[in-house]
C-alpha cells in the first residue's frame, strides 16, 4: 500500500510537471513562438473584412515569433457564441467586443484585462484617440480596448433621382416622411427600403434615433438607471414603439422586411425599387463595389426626420465607437504582450489611414481624409459626421436581455403581435 502510495503520489507529480510543460508550450509554441487566439467578426460583407485580412497577415509578417490561430465568424453567430463561451469561462485569448454595455457586462465578470497601463506607456498613441474610442470601452476608470473606427448607424439613405421624377420633397419632419411614403407608394415605389431577418437592424438603424428624437437623450441614461422618474413605460417612449408600428403597416417598408436581412435589402434600392434605407455606415462600400453606375451620382445622405413634438435633437445621427479588440484576463504575460502590440497595431495612425481607404470613419484624431481623394460617399460621410452629434445606440445601452427584449419586441410590435405597452412593461421589469 505505501509503495503503491508513492508510486501514485510520483505518477501525479510527473503528470503535473508534464502539463505544466504543456501550458508553458502553449503560451510559447513551438522553438519560442507565442500562440495566440483570436476571434472577430469582420467576415463576408462587413466591411472590415478586407481591411482586418491584409492587416492580420501584416501582423504575422512583423511577428514572426507568433503565431494566430484566428477564427472569424458573421455578426449574429458570433455574438452567441461569445455568450456561450463566456458562460463557460472559455473564451479565446483575444477577441473582439462590442463597447458599453457588453464590455460593462464581461469587465464586471471579470473575463477581461485592462490596458490602462500600455496606454499610459504610449501617450502619443492615447492621446491621438477620439475620446468616445476610450471612454466607451471605461467600466469604472479600468479601460479594456480601442475601438478602431466610429460607426453611424442610422444615416438616411436616399435616391434623389427618384424624389426630382416624383416631384416627392425629402423630408425634414415626420408628417413629410409619411407624404413621401405615401407618393411612392401610389406609383409602385417601395419607400423604405428594409431587412430584419437578424432582428439587430431595426434596433439599430432606426429605432434608436426614432426613439432619440421622441425621448431625447438624458432619457434613455435616467431610464436605465430609475433617475429623474423617468421608466420604459413613460409615453414618450411607447410614442417611439407606435411610429414604428406605423412604419410597417402603413406600407413604408418592403413587405417582406421581416424575413430578409439588410443587406439582401439593399437590392430594392439599387434596382431603383425603392427610394430610401436607413443603415449605418458600414453599407459605403458595398455602395461603392455594388451600386450600379447609373445611380451613384443620385445617391444622398441625410439624417431621419424630426418628430413633432419630439424632445429629441432632430439633427442627430445614432452612432457609437465600433468595436474592439479586448485581453483575456486568463491570458498569459506573453500572450497579453502580443494582444496589447495587436490593439495598438489595428487603431494606430497607419491603421486609421489604412481604414479610410475601405470609407471607415476613423477614431483618430491626427488622421484627416483628403476629400479629393477618397471616395464620394465617404466625403459626404465626413461632412455628415462634422454637421450632426452622435447619439447613443440602443443595444450599445441596454445589457444582453434588454437588447433582446427590445430586438424580439420591434418584431412583435411592428407584426401586430404585442402592443408598445407590452414591450415597455417587460423592459421596465429589467431595470434594478
Amino acid at each position: 500500500m505505501k509503495n503503491s502510495v508513492k508510486v501514485s503520489v510520483v505518477f501525479v507529480v510527473a503528470v503535473l510537471a508534464v502539463l505544466s510543460g504543456c501550458q508553458k508550450n502553449q503560451n510559447a509554441g513551438n522553438n519560442g513562438k507565442v500562440q495566440i487566439t483570436v476571434w472577430h467578426s469582420y467576415v463576408g460583407s462587413d466591411q472590415r473584412a478586407q481591411y482586418m485580412e491584409n492587416r492580420m497577415a501584416q501582423f504575422r509578417v512583423e511577428n514572426p515569433d507568433v503565431v494566430i490561430d484566428e477564427q472569424k465568424m458573421p455578426r449574429d453567430q458570433y455574438q452567441t457564441r461569445l455568450k456561450t463561451q463566456a458562460a463557460a469561462n472559455s473564451l479565446p485569448d483575444g477577441f473582439i467586443l462590442w463597447p458599453n454595455a457588453m464590455t460593462i457586462e464581461f469587465a464586471n465578470a471579470g473575463l477581461i484585462a485592462p490596458i490602462n497601463d500600455y496606454l499610459d506607456q504610449n501617450p502619443e498613441w492615447r492621446d491621438g484617440l477620439v475620446s468616445s474610442a476610450l471612454d466607451q470601452f471605461n467600466v469604472n476608470g479600468k479601460i479594456y480596448s480601442v475601438a478602431q473606427g466610429i460607426s453611424l448607424t442610422s444615416i438616411f439613405f436616399y435616391n434623389k433621382a427618384l424624389f426630382d421624377k416624383y416631384n416627392v420633397k425629402v423630408p425634414t419632419t415626420y408628417p413629410e416622411l409619411k407624404t413621401a411614403v405615401d407618393v411612392f407608394k401610389k406609383n409602385g415605389i417601395i419607400p423604405i427600403a428594409h431587412g430584419d431577418k437578424n432582428q439587430w437592424p431595426t434596433q439599430s438603424s432606426v429605432f434608436s434615433i426614432v426613439a432619440n428624437r421622441s425621448t431625447g437623450s438624458q432619457w434613455l441614461t435616467d431610464a436605465l438607471t430609475k433617475q429623474n422618474g423617468a421608466k420604459f413605460t413613460d409615453k414618450v417612449f411607447t410614442d417611439a414603439l407606435d411610429i414604428m408600428k406605423d412604419l410597417a403597416t402603413s406600407g413604408a417598408l418592403n413587405s417582406d422586411w421581416s424575413t430578409i436581412d439588410n443587406v439582401q435589402s439593399h437590392a430594392y434600392f439599387y434596382r431603383e425599387e425603392a427610394a430610401m434605407m436607413i443603415e449605418g455606415s458600414w453599407l459605403l462600400p458595398e455602395l461603392v463595389s455594388q451600386a450600379p453606375e447609373k445611380i451613384k451620382p443620385f445617391i444622398e445622405m441625410s439624417v431621419f426626420p424630426a418628430l413633432p413634438g419630439g424632445k429629441g435633437d432632430p439633427s442627430t445621427i445614432s452612432g457609437v465607437a465600433s468595436t474592439g479588440f479586448v485581453i483575456n484576463s486568463k491570458a498569459s504575460p506573453e500572450q497579453k504582450a502580443v494582444l496589447l502590440k495587436l490593439i495598438k497595431f489595428l487603431t494606430d495612425d497607419a491603421s486609421q489611414k489604412i481604414f479610410m481607404e475601405y470609407d471607415i470613419p476613423v477614431s483618430s484624431v491626427n488622421v484627416t481624409p483628403d476629400l479629393n481623394k477618397v471616395t464620394p460617399f465617404y466625403a459626404k460621410l465626413v461632412t455628415l459626421i462634422k454637421e450632426h452629434p452622435l447619439v447613443t445606440v440602443y443595444d450599445s445601452a441596454l445589457n444582453s436581455e434588454q437588447t433582446e427584449i427590445v430586438n424580439n419586441g420591434l418584431q412583435s410590435v411592428m407584426l401586430g403581435i404585442q402592443t408598445p405597452a407590452a414591450i415597455a412593461a417587460e423592459l421596465d421589469k429589467t431595470v434594478k
